[in-house]
C-alpha cells in the first residue's frame, strides 16, 4: 500500500503545468540607435479543443546584463494575431542584451525572455527560399529583332508584385527606354490577360494578366503602327504557389499597401525590414488604406495572412525620400548593391547614369519588381513554457530517484523482517525437533538464501523502484 501510494504521487506529480503559452518573436541581434520589430502572441485551446491565437497585454523589456531594464515598450494589439509593435535601441547600448515579455494571463504573471546581441556592425539573419519548382522562376529570353530601323533598343518585362500567385492578378511591368508605340502580349503557358495590348506612356507599358495553374509564359511583342511585330522578348513569371500578392507605395508621407489573397480581403501582418534587419511589426486591416512611413530609406514589407505563413508571405519593396528623384536614386542604389552578386539592372543603371527619362513612379515600380523568391523567417516564437517544462522536468527526475529510493528503503525493511520471521521459525523447528527425538546430535542446518519469502519481496520491490525510475509512466 505504501508502494502504491508513492507511485500515485510520483504519476500525479509527473502531470504538465498549467502554464500559459506566451510567445515572443524578435530579432536575435540589433544595431544601436536603431528600432527593432516585436511580435507577442498566447497559444491556447478553446472549448472544443482546437488551438487558437490570443492576444493579451503584454510589455517587452530590454535588460543589461546586471538585469538593469534599459528600455520598455508596450505592444499594441493587432488587426490580424497577436500582438506587436517596436522597440528603440539607444545609440549608447553595446554589448549582450535580453528581452522580457511580460503578460498577466488567468491573474498569473507569465514571462519570457530571449537574448538580443547589440552591435554596431553587426547584421541579421540572412532571407530563406522559398520552395518553388525550376518552371516557376523568373526567366528572361534573349530579345528578338524583326526590324532594327523601328524596334526599340530595350525590351524589359517585370512582375510588379514581385511574383504572380494562381488565380490572383498581377501586372507585367516592361520598360521599353525612349520608343513609343504599343506592347502586346501573346500567352505561351497558362496566362490569361485583362487586355493584351497597352501604349507605352514615359518608357514604360503596364498589362495585368492572371496566371492559371502552376507555371505562366508569356511573349512581350512591340508593335508597329501597321502591326507588325517589331522585337518580341518571352518571359517565364515568377509564381510563388499558395500565397498573396502585395503592392506598395509612399504618398504624402503615408505608407499605402495594397494587398489580394484567394481568401479574399483578410487582416494581414505587415513586417519591416530595413536590408536583412526587421525594424517594425504591423498590421492592416481590409478597410485600411495606408499608414505612417517609415523614416527615409528603401524598405522590404513582407505581409502575411497569419504568424506562421512565411513560406507564402507577399514581398515587396518601397523606397521613401523627401523627393520622387531622391526616392528613385535611392531604389537604384540599392537595386545595384543587391545586383552585385546577381548581376547589373540596367533600369537602376540608367537612373545612376542621369539617361533616365521615363515616370518616376513606374521606374520605383520596375527596380523593385524582382522575382520575390527570398523571405525572412520570423519563426514560431520563444515560448514561456520552455524554461518551465525543463525545470519541472529536473524536478520529475529528482522526485524519480526519491521514490525509486524510499522504495528500496521500505523493500529492505520489509524483506529484513520476513528474514527475522524465517530465521526465528526455523530455530524454533529445530529446537521443536531437538525435544522430540531421542538422538542428541544437532539436525543439519539447510541454507535458506532463495528458498524463503523474503528475497521474493526484495525483488518486487526492486522491480517498483525500476519501474519509478521509468520516464513514460512517470
Amino acid at each position: 500500500m505504501l508502494v502504491a501510494i508513492i507511485l500515485a504521487a510520483l504519476w500525479m506529480a509527473g502531470a504538465p503545468a498549467e502554464i500559459p503559452d506566451l510567445r515572443l518573436s524578435a530579432p536575435v541581434v540589433a544595431r544601436p540607435g536603431s528600432t527593432i520589430g516585436l511580435r507577442a502572441w498566447q497559444v491556447d485551446r478553446d472549448r472544443d479543443g482546437y488551438t487558437v491565437i490570443l492576444a493579451p497585454d503584454v510589455t517587452v523589456e530590454l535588460r543589461n546584463e546586471a538585469d538593469m531594464v534599459v528600455m520598455r515598450t508596450k505592444l499594441s494589439a493587432s488587426r490580424a494575431q497577436g500582438a506587436e509593435g517596436r522597440l528603440a535601441i539607444l545609440p549608447e547600448l553595446d554589448g549582450e542584451h535580453s528581452l522580457t515579455a511580460r503578460a498577466i494571463i488567468d491573474r498569473r504573471e507569465v514571462t519570457v525572455s530571449r537574448a538580443l546581441h547589440v552591435r554596431d556592425g553587426i547584421d541579421s539573419r540572412l532571407p530563406a527560399g522559398r520552395a518553388v519548382n525550376a518552371f516557376q522562376v523568373y526567366e528572361l529570353e534573349p530579345l528578338r529583332v524583326f526590324d532594327r530601323t523601328r524596334a526599340p533598343v530595350t525590351l524589359d518585362p517585370r512582375v510588379e508584385e514581385g511574383a504572380c500567385v494562381p488565380d490572383l492578378r498581377c501586372t507585367l511591368v516592361v520598360w521599353v527606354g525612349e520608343w513609343q508605340g504599343r506592347l502586346r502580349l501573346r500567352s505561351r503557358a497558362g496566362a490569361r490577360f485583362e487586355r493584351d495590348t497597352a501604349r507605352v506612356s514615359a518608357g514604360f507599358a503596364r498589362l495585368p494578366l492572371v496566371v492559371v495553374g502552376q507555371e505562366g509564359r508569356v511573349s512581350v511583342e512591340a508593335v508597329g503602327d501597321d502591326g507588325g511585330v517589331l522585337a518580341s522578348r518571352e518571359v517565364r513569371l515568377p509564381i510563388v504557389p499558395g500565397g498573396l500578392v502585395a503592392r506598395a507605395s509612399v504618398e504624402d508621407g503615408q505608407l499605402r499597401l495594397a494587398w489580394e489573397s484567394l481568401a479574399g480581403r483578410i487582416p494581414v501582418l505587415v513586417d519591416v525590414f530595413d536590408g536583412h534587419r526587421w525594424v517594425d511589426a504591423r498590421s492592416l486591416g481590409p478597410g485600411d488604406a495606408s499608414v505612417e512611413a517609415p523614416p527615409p530609406g528603401v524598405f522590404r514589407l513582407q505581409v502575411r495572412a497569419d504568424l506562421f505563413s512565411d513560406n507564402t508571405a507577399g514581398v515587396t519593396y518601397v523606397a521613401v525620400g523627401s523627393e520622387k528623384s531622391e526616392a528613385v536614386r535611392a531604389a537604384a542604389d540599392a537595386v545595384l548593391a543587391k545586383a552585385a552578386k546577381e548581376g547589373l539592372d540596367p533600369l537602376a543603371m540608367a537612373v545612376l547614369e542621369g539617361s533616365f527619362s521615363g515616370d518616376a513612379g513606374d521606374a520605383l515600380r520596375a527596380m523593385f519588381a524582382i522575382p520575390a523568391f527570398d523571405v525572412v523567417a520570423v519563426g514560431p516564437g520563444v515560448s514561456a513554457r520552455i524554461g518551465v517544462d525543463e525545470g519541472l522536468a529536473r524536478e520529475q527526475d529528482l522526485r524519480r530517484w526519491q521514490a525509486a529510493g524510499l522504495i528500496l528503503l521500505l523493500g529492505f525493511v520489509v524483506s529484513m523482517v520476513l528474514l527475522r520471521v524465517e530465521l526465528v521459525a526455523q530455530a524454533r523447528a529445530r529446537q521443536l525437533l531437538r525435544d522430540l527425538s531421542d538422538d542428541v546430535s544437532p539436525p543439519p542446518r539447510r541454507p535458506a538464501f532463495g528458498r524463503g519469502l523474503w528475497a521474493f519481496v526484495l525483488l518486487v520491490f526492486v522491480l517498483m523502484a525500476v519501474l519509478a525510475l521509468s520516464k513514460r509512466w512517470f
